[in-house]
């Protein structure tokens, strides 16, 4: 009997605590691995590790075989529709039923960024399968905020490029959650959820939020959308990356992201985490 669930990047931020909530609701999971290093942590929490990547079909396929679910997550990077698009083909191949996929807030063929369009097409790719499906929109982490733990530190200093745009961010461990639950659940197959924080919020709200947190006072610095594009560059980021970073500041200090859901709320029980808890159970034991 088909019962397994498997995850993809597995060992990413998300997919870690996918992982371990699965494994919590004593689900038989396979967390899939670039490479075998990875594999002993999620050992540790009870999964059975698999080694495997989105360029080789076989090795997905064989991934695959036994499982009845997959939690599709996958890197952005310029490749990613082709590789989620072979990830659901090798998953149908291997007789897959559903896909649970964490997508990215409004995507959409014409969206603002490659990263929306991107995840547009490969969300048309995943309805037109005949896979039973689950797809999962976040808006703009909270934790993509531990990136700039140094100027907070060093400076009080808190810099972005989304000017005075509020979002509804929202907290990786809510994305999780509400992946365990569509893969756990028939409840939401078939929708497409967006998936926010429980307020829209400017960037002068989360420096304050961290000032709070942190018993000190921190800033938001506004800067172009290309600053924020060139500091990723500096920082290593390739010429895509650098590039949505770029297109989704833009977005977002337009009001792109200006709105909140409540399909947190309807997909795993309770209310989403807010900016001021994420600051207190995350950032500031970063931060220490």
């Amino acid at each position: 009997m088909r019962n397994n669930i498997v995850v993809t990047g597995a060992s990413g931020t998300i997919g870690r605590d996918v992982v371990q909530g699965l494994v919590a609701r004593r689900a038989p999971v396979v967390a899939l691995v670039h490479t075998a290093q990875k594999a002993a942590p999620l050992e540790a929490l009870g999964a059975r590790a698999v080694t495997g990547s989105f360029e080789d079909r076989a090795s997905l396929e064989k991934a695959f075989a036994d499982a009845d679910t997959v939690v599709l997550i996958t890197p952005a990077n310029a490749r990613a529709a082709e590789q989620t698009g072979d990830a659901i083909a090798a998953a149908k191949q291997a007789g897959v039923r559903k896909i649970v996929r964490i997508s990215a807030v409004k995507a959409a063929p014409d969206g603002p960024t490659d990263n929306t369009r991107q995840h547009g097409r490969t969300e048309a790719i995943l309805k037109a399968s005949g896979l039973t499906y689950v797809i999962l929109r976040p808006q703009l982490f909270d934790q993509n905020l531990l990136g700039s733990l140094g100027t907070i530190r060093s400076e009080g200093r808190l810099y972005f490029g989304v000017g005075d745009g509020r979002m509804g961010m929202v907290d990786t461990r809510d994305v999780a959650e509400a992946a365990v639950v569509a893969a756990t659940s028939d409840a939401f197959d078939g929708q497409t959820l967006e998936l926010t924080g429980p307020a829209s919020i400017d960037y002068q709200a989360v420096a304050a939020a961290i000032g709070r947190g942190l018993g000190r006072e921190v800033s938001y610095v506004a800067v172009p959308p290309a600053a924020a594009a060139e500091a990723m560059r500096a920082m290593g980021a390739d010429d895509w990356t650098a590039g949505i970073i770029r297109d989704y500041c833009t977005a977002y200090a337009s009001g792109w992201g200006d709105f909140t859901t409540d399909d947190v709320q309807r997909i795993t029980g309770h209310a989403p985490r807010s900016i001021d808890t994420f600051v207190r159970e995350v950032l500031v034991p970063a931060a220490r």
